[in-house]
């Protein structure tokens, strides 16, 4: 069957324009290319099956980038604590006046009121509030908090310093969260793709900053699937900030959504997280290595090699020499269609009357991508296909 179908393939680039047929150009470093193909059963939702393809005609002017990876920034931090740490009094490190802290009970905890909070400074004196709002109040707000939930803005006067927060007659667990808008400390973490596949390798990058400059810090990482499983992330020192080079699992699972990087740091004592998300797909399908681009039809084949059936849609953006001699985005085509496990081919249809007068040849097609539509999972990316012979 895969000699038929490879054959099959073969007979259909030869006939679509002859000698037109060649390689796709080698994934550049921010490229991904799936090396292995995952054997997944067929997605049990109705899918549409039917074949579509469309094109639209692009600004030549305008330009055309591939999405960069999110970069956090945080000037926050949570931390669980048990009521009777909160009874007590717990110390809470700031770096700045104005800070916000909120205190959330958890499921089974003593809801808390106004009259129950305090907080002090180092030599015992209560720290004015600026505002105290209760759970009933956020609701009105439109907030979505758990009865008991307490948010107080600390007065200006209320600068950097340590600090006790205390609220008594507190019992159970609580989340106490941090937030300092207007801290010069300020925890950055970014990975180095918006999208990974299954079994790949992320480098994820931590910066912490104190008035813009790079502080000495510690920390580590929690890599979250969208399931709920979680695994450690070591952080090591590197040429500035903390880095780590996280290896995905080979099972990804099939709960939709994004992965997140839980990053938790402090430097000098003062306590900061931060989250970053990336997506994360099964590589199901991927190019088979070749393409044909038709010139006069302006049809660009490209095989599909399929590890799982499932409806596949292929993107790409038609670049045509402008008179100036750069290369311009003229159009962007889409295509789309429902494989067995083994493959087949889409085709890009991008539509000449898109090129403008006095464009044309050298063509190349960048941006080009495919998706599994059926899964919502992105498998592989190319800046460029090569330049068109």
């Amino acid at each position: 069957m895969r000699l038929t179908l490879s054959l099959s393939i073969a007979i259909a680039l030869a006939s679509f324009s002859a000698g037109a047929a060649q390689p796709l150009k080698s994934p550049a470093r921010q490229d991904q290319a799936p090396k292995r193909l995952a054997t997944l059963p067929a997605p049990a939702a109705a899918i549409e099956r039917a074949p579509v393809s469309f094109a639209w005609k692009l600004d030549p002017n305008a330009e055309v980038a591939a999405p960069k990876a999110f970069v956090a920034e945080s000037r926050e931090y949570w931390q669980t604590v048990d009521g009777a740490a909160l009874d007590r009094g717990m110390q809470v490190k700031l770096s700045a006046p104005g800070s916000l802290i909120r205190i959330s009970p958890a499921a089974g905890a003593r809801s808390l009121r106004g009259d129950q909070l305090e907080v002090l400074s180092n030599d015992g004196r209560a720290v004015r509030m600026k505002n105290l709002v209760d759970a009933q109040q956020l609701k009105a707000a439109g907030m979505d908090v758990n009865d008991g939930t307490l948010v107080a803005k600390l007065a200006d006067t209320a600068g950097a310093g340590d600090y006790t927060l205390q609220a008594k007659n507190a019992s159970g667990k609580y989340v106490v969260h941090v937030f300092e808008p207007a801290s010069d400390r300020v925890l950055r973490a970014a990975t180095d793709r918006s999208r990974a596949l299954a079994g790949d390798a992320v480098r994820l990058d931590v910066d912490y900053r104190n008035a813009g400059r790079s502080a000495k810090a510690q920390g580590e990482a929690l890599l979250v699937a969208p399931d709920g499983r979680s695994w450690p992330v070591p952080l090591r020192a590197g040429a500035s900030g903390l880095v780590a080079d996280v290896k995905l699992p080979n099972d990804v699972g099939a709960t939709p959504g994004l992965w997140e990087l839980q990053v938790f740091a402090e430097a000098d004592g003062v306590q900061r997280d931060a989250r970053t998300a990336f997506a994360v797909a099964a590589p199901t399908a991927r190019f088979n290595g070749n393409f044909a681009f038709n010139a006069k039809t302006m049809r660009m084949a490209l095989p599909i090699q399929a590890g799982s059936p499932g409806r596949y849609e292929a993107r790409g953006t038609l670049f045509a020499k402008a008179p100036d001699g750069s290369m311009r985005p003229v159009s962007q085509a889409h295509s789309a269609n429902w494989f067995k496990r083994g493959g087949g081919m889409l085709v890009l249809q991008f539509d000449r009357a898109h090129v403008p007068a006095g464009y044309g040849a050298p063509f190349e097609v960048r941006q080009l991508e495919l998706h599994d539509q059926s899964r919502m999972a992105p498998l592989e990316s190319r800046e460029s296909s090569g330049r068109i012979r």
